[in-house]
C-alpha cells in the first residue's frame, strides 16, 4: 500500500480533533463550575439556554460551555466509531490502525456515560473518577498514533530517544493528573487534567496529602523528559512546530500553575486547563511522530504472491 485514502485520513484526523476538543471541553467545563449549570441530558433546561437565562459570567458557570463541550463528546463517539470501522476494511496498514479505533471507541463510550451520570446527579467513586479522565485521554491518544500510522503509510514503529523522552513525559503527566484527583478529592470541580494546586476550594479539603505530594516529583520528572524530548527533536531537527508548541504550553501551564498556587485563586484555571490539555496532544504528536516512520518503497515487504512474476521474469 503506496498511501492511505485521503478521506480514510480525514476521518482518523477529524476523530482526533474531536477527541482533543472534548478534553478541553472537559477541563474549561471544570475550571468554571460549569458542569452542573444544564440540569438535564443530553440537552439542557431552556430557561439556561434562552436569552436572558442565567449565566454568572462568561467563564464561570455558563451552561453554553458545557454544551459546546457535551457537543463535542457527542461528535466523537460516531466519528471514531466509523473510523474503527474503516480501519477494519483497510488493506496493507499498520496493525495499529486496525486496533487503536476500537479503544477509542470504548474510551470514549466510558466518558459519555460517567459524564451523564454526574450531570444527573450520581455519585461516583474516586477510582470511577480516574476511570473517567483515563478513557478521555484513551479516546485522544489512540486517534492521533491511529492518525499518524494511517497518514505515513506503510510504516514500521521505531525506538528513538524523541519517542523515548516523549513517551515518558505522556506518562509522568497522566500519573501526575490521575493523582491529581485524589488530592483534589471528593466531589471536587478539579477533579479533572492540570487540576489541583490544591485546597483552593473549599471542595478540595478532603483530598489526599499524600496524592497532592506525589505530583510534584511526577511534574518535575515530566517537565524533565519534555525538556529532554525538545532537544533531541532540535538535534535532529525534527518537528519544529511541534516542539515550540510544547514548549509554550509547558511553560504557560507552568506559569499559571504558579500564580494559582501562590495567590490562591483560581482566576487562572481555563489557561492552565487549556495549556495542559493541549500539552498531551502536542506531546502525542511528537511522540507518535518519532516513533512511526514511513517505509521506502525499496524496503517494502513483497508478498509472496507479487515475487512469483518477478521470479518466472527472471
Amino acid at each position: 500500500m503506496a498511501s492511505a485514502p485521503r478521506s480514510a485520513i480525514t476521518l482518523f484526523r477529524l476523530g482526533a480533533l474531536f477527541a482533543l476538543l472534548a478534553n478541553i471541553g472537559g477541563a474549561v467545563v471544570a475550571a468554571t463550575h460549569s458542569g452542573f449549570e444544564c440540569g438535564d441530558w443530553p440537552g439542557c433546561t431552556a430557561d439556561a439556554l434562552l436569552p436572558g437565562g442565567v449565566v454568572n459570567e462568561l467563564l464561570y458557570r455558563n451552561p453554553w460551555i458545557e454544551m459546546i463541550h457535551r457537543t463535542s463528546a457527542a461528535l466523537t463517539t460516531p466519528t471514531v466509531l466509523i473510523a474503527a470501522i474503516v480501519g477494519v476494511r483497510l488493506r496493507g496498514v499498520h496493525p495499529l490502525v486496525r486496533i487503536l479505533p476500537w479503544f477509542a471507541v470504548v474510551g470514549a463510550l466510558i466518558a459519555g456515560f460517567v459524564g451523564r451520570g454526574l450531570v444527573l446527579g450520581e455519585t461516583y467513586p474516586m477510582w470511577v473518577s480516574a476511570l473517567d479522565l483515563t478513557a478521555a485521554q484513551v479516546t485522544m491518544a489512540s486517534m492521533v498514533i491511529a492518525a499518524i500510522a494511517l497518514e505515513r503509510a506503510p510504516v514500521r514503529w521505531s525506538v528513538t530517544r524523541v519517542g523515548v523522552f516523549g513517551w515518558g513525559a505522556l506518562g509522568s503527566l497522566y500519573l501526575m493528573h490521575v493523582a491529581g484527583l485524589y488530592g483534589a478529592g471528593p466531589n471536587s470541580y478539579t477533579r479533572v487534567v492540570s487540576w489541583p494546586v490544591w485546597r483552593i476550594l473549599d471542595a478540595d479539603l478532603h483530598g489526599s496529602l499524600a496524592a497532592q505530594w506525589l505530583r510534584f516529583p511526577l511534574a518535575a520528572l515530566a517537565a524533565v523528559l519534555i525538556v529532554l524530548a525538545i532537544r533531541e527533536a532540535c538535534a535532529r531537527g525534527t518537528a519544529p512546530v511541534a516542539r515550540t508548541v510544547a514548549g509554550v504550553l509547558m511553560a504557560v501551564c507552568l506559569a499559571s500553575g504558579a500564580v494559582i498556587a501562590f495567590t490562591a485563586t483560581d482566576a487562572l484555571g481555563v489557561p492552565m486547563a487549556v495549556s495542559a490539555v493541549g500539552l498531551l496532544f502536542t506531546l502525542l504528536l511528537i511522540a507518535g511522530r518519532a516513533s512511526l516512520h514511513t517505509i521506502p518503497w525499496d524496503e517494502e515487504p513483497t508478498s509472496p504472491q507479487a515475487e512469483a512474476p518477478a521470479r518466472q521474469a527472471s
